[in-house]
């Protein structure tokens, strides 16, 4: 009978076989301490029994790998130089997964941009994109969903997914045209293209796109048309009379006045004429406003407001600059305020009216601050009102030790819960509140620039700056810094 060769008293291959994953775990290294293997019988099976055991999976052992690593350590066992030595091999791979193409959108047309400020005070129009305009046909988009990519796996069998991909969707909203075609620069994928199906204004946000066709008004708004209230663009020939009501989700065009204070507007108002008010009522736009002149007016403009000649007896809350553009341009009688800055020519009137500038201030985040203070001063009164009901809760689930029976159970938490969804609330509340505080400020650099003459009884504030002009002032501009003790006024230079 055949017996099995003995072993040498060395030959140990638990501590002369080791084997190293990758961080990816998509390789395995064999190292191998020759030193433990002296005397015994390296081969392949050998090498396979030890690979197994750590749980790599057989499908990903490279089988010719470790023969030829079972020839180099009996080679090298019988180098005398190298029997001490140590090997590496690799012996066991993965399949890494196929990383996937990121999805994009490119859109045609322009998009809007605001009135820029010039550090001399004058306003840069040329960068300025009116609303856009398309025509029925007109490429608008072309969206590629991208390509995911390939599952991989690891040396134990199990999968490694590649990186998520960016898979853009655009939502199409009315009158666009979707086609599939070959992309022109790789023609085995396919991207979709989105076309005009009116002419209109095209309305987007990163995401989604929709086209609008015009409203257009050969008269005034009034009795003969009804109020008007319409998702696109609105063109209107004549004037926007007192009474009447207008909504208008898109830009509104005026050839005429706008004489009524019930309008909104979604994006820009372009009135040809002026704004004239009763001093009532609040007209609404969301975009900016480009008008001759307002007078008797109360508006909340997020945008720019571009006046060509005079602002009389009015009241302005605005998000962008204010900007008087005529070389007599004035503001007379009337407050406003601007996050942004604000130039003109002349401020106030040789009659010393009442005229307010106040710049760097966000007059919707302080409404925010004022409603959400009021609103923590209610949550904190309707929570200390519960307190004497949470206490005696407290002493009745301690007089009976807890043992309840579950209605009066569920009646109690139905308390607890309450209290501590109100007093979560209240917390938020509380950290807008605070946040709200200093988001009524704008943390930039802003100007008030006077091209002309400030007159006495204006008053330009910032901040808790109060500056009167107390005698005429000409040609000027007014830098204001956060956390400033004073403006710096510096001589205004018209540009050439």
């Amino acid at each position: 009978m055949s017996q099995t060769p003995a072993q040498s008293p060395e030959f140990n291959p638990s501590r002369g076989l080791h084997f190293l994953i990758s961080d990816d775990r998509l390789t395995v290294t064999m190292s191998v301490k020759l030193g433990w293997l002296a005397g015994g019988d390296v081969n392949h099976i050998l090498l396979l029994e030890y690979i197994e055991s750590t749980g790599i999976h057989r499908d990903r052992i490279d089988m010719k790998a470790v023969e030829a690593a079972a020839l180099d350590i009996q080679k090298a066992l019988k180098d005398s130089d190298k029997s001490k030595s140590q090997l590496e091999f690799v012996i066991a791979r993965g399949i890494p997964p196929k990383q996937g193409q990121n999805g994009w959108i490119k859109f045609f047309f322009q998009r809007a941009q605001r009135v820029v400020l010039k550090d001399d005070g004058s306003a840069d129009f040329r960068n300025i994109n009116k609303y856009v305009h398309i025509n029925e046909g007109d490429k608008l988009a072309t969206l590629f969903e991208g390509v995911p990519g390939e599952q991989g796996i690891d040396i134990e069998g199990k999968p490694v997914y590649p990186n998520p991909i960016d898979r853009p969707k655009l939502t199409l909203g009315k009158n666009v045209l979707p086609k599939t075609v070959a992309d022109p620069e790789n023609p085995s994928q396919q991207i979709k293209e989105y076309y005009a199906g009116v002419s209109g204004v095209v309305f987007s946000t990163d995401n989604s796109l929709t086209v609008s066709p015009e409203l257009n008004i050969d008269s005034s708004i009034g009795l003969g048309t009804g109020n008007i209230n319409f998702e696109g663009t609105i063109r209107v020939k004549g004037t926007i009379e007192e009474g009447a009501i207008v909504n208008c989700a898109g830009s509104l065009y005026i050839d005429g006045n706008v004489e009524s204070s019930e309008v909104i507007v979604g994006a820009d108002l372009e009135v040809k004429g002026g704004v004239k008010g009763k001093g009532k009522g609040v007209i609404r736009v969301k975009g900016d406003l480009h008008t001759k002149f307002i007078e008797n007016a109360i508006l909340e403009v997020d945008g720019d407001c571009i006046i060509e000649n005079f602002i009389l007896g009015s009241k302005i809350y605005c998000l962008g600059n204010i900007v008087l553009t005529g070389e007599s341009s004035s503001l007379i009688g009337s407050e406003v305020i601007a996050f942004k800055g604000v130039t003109l020519a002349s401020l106030g009137s040789a009659a010393q009216m009442d005229t307010t500038v106040e710049v760097g201030f966000h007059y919707k985040n302080d409404r925010l601050l004022n409603e959400g203070s009021l609103r923590l001063v209610e949550l904190d009164k309707e929570l200390e009102a519960v307190l004497p009901e949470i206490q005696k809760i407290k002493e009745i689930v301690q007089r009976t030790r807890g043992k309840l029976d579950e209605a009066r159970k569920q009646k109690f938490k139905d308390v607890f819960d309450a209290y501590s969804k109100k007093s979560k609330t209240l917390e938020l509340l509380r950290a807008k509140v605070e946040e709200l505080r200093s988001a009524r400020y704008n943390n930039e650099n802003v100007k008030v620039v006077v091209r002309n003459t400030a007159h006495p009884g204006a008053t330009i504030k910032y901040r808790r700056q109060i500056d009167k002009i107390v005698k005429p002032q000409t040609s000027f501009v007014m830098n204001f810094f956060p956390q400033q003790d004073k403006a710096m006024m510096t001589a205004f230079k018209a540009s050439k």
